[in-house]
């Protein structure tokens, strides 16, 4: 069956009652999600991973998560605008310019500067997912077990290399996970592993109690432990006034949203790299283009823009990697991997092969998704900002409940309850130690992967383990991860730089404006 006949009946099949129900569904709660300081789009994907297992068709159940991840990359720019404070690591440059815009009564214009890019970013970089990766596929068709080990190792390798501020601790964190994936009976020699004698391992580490603990779990105890050291003080949200952006600011936006679109939407298809980095790179270029630079960081819609379209660009992109290669590109990505696995499905050259409507039916419930952002964000926007008022003590115990509930309903076994409360214990321990446990998770999702490839490949070749670099292709990915992450680790410490100058440059001129006024 050829592309254009998968894409048809794809098509037909995204527009249904239901999956365009989920894609309302999904960018709402990513909204809501994602303008709770604090809070992020891990968590959002998270809970709603486990309603998705009510859902009978999995492509329907992906295009929800993707929603949610589509509407909380916008919903961080909310809180960003109207408090100052970022919904999401992704929404940091908007603070720039967004909050400075709403200290002058601007509040609407500077709202719907950020829906009006964040829909452009989404859209460019889904489009770009959509013409792509078929092609990608094609190329790597020929792969075997050999080249899909090295592929993971590819994978777990780059996320380490940029995950936390210490390269050992996240290799350390990233082998963590690879060892509680092994834990309990092995697949191939029915040997049981690393159980430590207790039942309730036997049959090892469910993936989605243990991601539910690392990701939404640690996140709420961080976050309820910050609220409760200053006292639940938030600034007061400012009031949305009702001048909105004009048809000529739009125009003028347009530049800057391209330009940024097209920088991030490259960035977010290089494994590990993320939105944060983009934000920074786009803004920073933005800045150093614009007719009227002096404008930035005192409320320039440029600014907005062009930090609100490359954090939208990153999500279309960031999908290459992962549908094309089986690869996260970041951690929301790997995130959404475990979803794959868990739904049964495989990512990879060989999904467009053997699953391609499906494929293209995620890749197009992604482009309807950034395409519906604008008039769900134009409607709920005023409502969701006032979600930001509300005192942490009181969202936390829901989230919580709602997150040992997920474990629950996973197997209905009330063993995963006691494993998702250890592994919280576990996971909060990495965190005071300064342990980033984006790795670990990553490891938990490759490992099973990794080690089936890596069996399957030793028994076809006669456990000669040289093949592995034997194999041009082979040899070529395992050269190519090393280079990455030492060129990544290089691109950090450049960003890093970057970041804090322009974040010092900005509060100078903050600064400034308070003793001017």
């Amino acid at each position: 069956m050829g592309d254009f006949q998968m894409i048809a009946q794809a098509m037909v099949q995204v527009f249904t009652f239901n999956n365009l129900l989920m894609i309302l569904i999904g960018l709402v709660i990513g909204m809501i999600v994602g303008c709770i300081p604090g809070l992020s789009v891990m968590l959002g994907i998270i809970l709603m991973l486990p309603i998705t297992y009510t859902i009978d068709d999995p492509a329907t159940a992906i295009i929800l998560l993707l929603a949610v991840y589509v509407g909380g990359m916008y919903g961080g720019s909310i809180s960003a605008i109207t408090l100052n404070t970022p919904g999401t690591n992704s929404a940091i440059a908007t603070t720039f310019d967004g909050y400075p815009l709403a200290k002058k009564g601007k509040v609407k214009k500077a709202l719907d500067t950020s829906l009006f890019a964040s829909v452009c970013g989404g859209l460019f970089s889904a489009i770009l997912l959509l013409l792509c990766a078929s092609l990608i596929t094609k190329l790597v068709a020929g792969f075997t077990s050999v080249e899909y080990f090295s592929m993971g190792i590819l994978g777990i390798s780059l996320i380490a290399g940029v995950s936390g501020n210490s390269l050992p601790k996240s290799i350390i964190s990233g082998m963590l996970g690879l060892f509680m994936a092994c834990m309990g009976m092995d697949a191939v020699t029915g040997v049981t592993r690393y159980s430590f004698g207790t039942s309730t391992l036997k049959y090892g580490i469910d993936l989605l109690p243990a991601m539910i603990a690392l990701i939404a779990l640690t996140q709420v105890v961080q976050k309820l432990r910050d609220f409760k050291l200053s006292d639940g003080k938030l600034d007061d949200a400012n009031k949305i006034d009702k001048e909105g952006l004009t048809r000529k600011e739009r125009r003028g936006i347009i530049p800057a949203i391209l330009r940024s679109s097209a920088v991030a939407s490259i960035l977010g298809a290089m494994p590990g790299v993320g939105g944060g980095v983009a934000q920074f790179l786009c803004y920073s270029e933005a800045r150093r283009t614009s007719k009227h630079p002096e404008e930035f960081g005192k409320g320039s819609l440029e600014g907005i823009a062009a930090a609100e379209s490359s954090n939208n660009a990153v999500v279309g992109s960031a999908m290459i990697p992962l549908l094309t290669l089986g690869i996260p590109g970041d951690g929301v990505t790997a995130l959404l991997l475990g979803a794959f696995v868990l739904h049964g499905i495989t990512p990879g050259p060989t999904m467009f092969t053997k699953q391609g409507i499906m494929a293209y039916t995620i890749i197009l419930g992604c482009l309807i998704a950034n395409i519906l952002l604008f008039p769900i964000g134009l409607g709920m926007t005023r409502t969701v900002a006032k979600i930001v008022q509300v005192r942490y003590t009181y969202l936390a115990p829901l989230i919580i409940m709602f997150c040992f509930a997920g474990s629950f309903a996973a197997t209905g076994n009330t063993k995963e309850l006691v494993i998702c409360a250890a592994v919280l214990i576990f996971s909060y321990i990495l965190t005071i130690l300064d342990i980033d446990n984006t790795p670990l998770m990553l490891g938990m999702i490759l490992e099973d992967i990794m080690e089936k490839n890596f069996v399957t490949a030793s028994m076809a070749y006669d456990r000669d383990y040289t093949i592995f670099l034997r194999r041009p292709i082979s040899l070529v990915i395992l050269v190519l991860t090393v280079l990455l992450v030492i060129s990544l680790m290089k691109m950090n410490k450049k960003i890093e730089a970057l970041n804090a100058a322009n974040i010092a440059e900005m509060e100078a001129e903050h600064a400034k404006m308070e003793k001017s006024a």
